[in-house]
């Protein structure tokens, strides 16, 4: 008796969720309004070539600023890596060459604008 009785509330909870996800049944008449939006839509991000470009820019000013850092040698190392992803013409090179670049600018305490 009683597995008849949660067997028909099981069945009961299925069909009944079943229906609201369903929807109403009758088509509705109101059509939808949508407000505008104040926002302006975002930004293109930039090409990875471009970004390679304007963060290898940012590190020839790093390092020229930074020449008498401990930790320019390190850094270098990074930039040298980045600098031969960013040539290749790999959307998973250049994203490498990217991170790289970031890595070698907060090596030297510098916050890449990118």
């Amino acid at each position: 008796m009683i597995r008849i009785m949660i067997g028909a509330a099981f069945a009961c909870a299925l069909l009944g969720s079943s229906a609201l996800a369903a929807g109403p049944s009758a088509p509705s008449s109101m059509t939808p309004t949508t407000a505008p939006s104040s926002t302006p839509p975002a930004a293109p991000k930039m090409d990875l070539a471009g970004e390679c470009k304007e963060l290898g820019t940012q590190w020839e000013a790093a390092e020229t600023a930074n020449a008498t850092n401990a930790k320019l040698g390190k850094a270098k190392a990074k930039a040298k890596a980045a600098e031969k992803n960013c040539a290749s013409t790999k959307a998973s090179k250049e994203r490498t060459g990217i991170s790289q670049y970031k890595a070698a600018l907060k090596v030297l305490g510098v916050k890449p604008t990118t």
